[in-house]
């Protein structure tokens, strides 16, 4: 049985001043940077106590909402590919079909394949209905951009003949 280790990261402090929603429509003066900053290394710390108990490690993204504080799976995943030694890295949870540079993805996460010594797991979603505005793209064909930018990314992390674009 493998067993993985899940946090969204949320900047709970903000919580008690949200009133209809946890997303999209969140004032960016909610945000304190230092309080910001402990939280991320408190996650961080938990992510690294994992590696030594030898639990796998999750970890996703959203976009504007306080739930969830990690707005792009591929920095804390960089971050943890150098800082642990031992545990699988998954990341579940970039939404590809709201991505302008499905290249650019697949680029992020060979990197950390590679400073993980192989230890990277991947998993893409299409998103969530919230985070279609902020990213500023076109529901009607989110269906199609996440299969496009799916076999893009598959095609460039395992086509060794050259460039790819």
């Amino acid at each position: 049985m493998k067993v993985w280790h899940f946090s969204e990261m949320a900047y709970y402090p903000a919580w008690p001043q949200l009133r209809d929603s946890y997303r999209v429509v969140i004032p960016s003066r909610l945000f304190d940077p230092q309080v910001g900053a402990d939280l991320y290394h408190r996650y961080l710390d938990e992510w690294a106590l994992c590696d030594e108990l030898g639990i796998n490690i999750m970890t996703n993204e959203h976009h504007a909402t306080a739930t969830c504080a990690d707005s792009v799976c591929t920095i804390p995943m960089a971050i943890l590919a150098r800082e642990t030694k031992k545990v699988r890295l998954l990341a579940l949870g970039m939404p590809i079909g709201n991505r302008n540079d499905p290249i650019r993805v697949a680029e992020e996460y060979a990197i950390i394949d590679v400073i993980s010594r192989g230890r990277l797991e991947m998993g893409f979603v299409k998103g969530v209905p919230f985070e279609i505005s902020p990213a500023n793209t076109n529901p009607a064909e989110l269906s199609e951009r996440f299969w496009e930018a799916h076999d893009l990314i598959l095609k460039a992390l395992t086509s060794h003949d050259g460039p790819f674009n």
